[in-house]
């Protein structure tokens, strides 16, 4: 006799697009990860995403970051 056991994850139907098409959004729900690669100084891929909900209970944050990013202000072509 032959025996299988199947396993498998439940699917949960996602949307996701990039920041850069995110922008002049407005979205109902936002999970989003604030946590910068190293080699990178565009802040806007921070600010953009924060800025397409209306309620920061729209927002979830995916996991920790360095709250100093949020300081970091942008450079003059980023302003342009």
């Amino acid at each position: 006799m032959l025996s299988i056991k199947r396993r498998a994850l439940p699917l949960i139907p996602a949307y996701s697009i990039t920041t850069h098409k995110s922008q002049g959004e407005t979205l109902n729900k936002v999970v989003i990860d604030l946590k910068l690669p190293k080699d990178t100084d565009d802040i806007a891929a921070v600010y953009v995403p924060l800025s397409r909900i209306k309620r920061l209970t729209d927002l979830i944050i995916l996991r920790n970051f360095d709250y100093k990013v949020l300081l970091i202000k942008p450079s003059k072509s980023q302003v342009a």
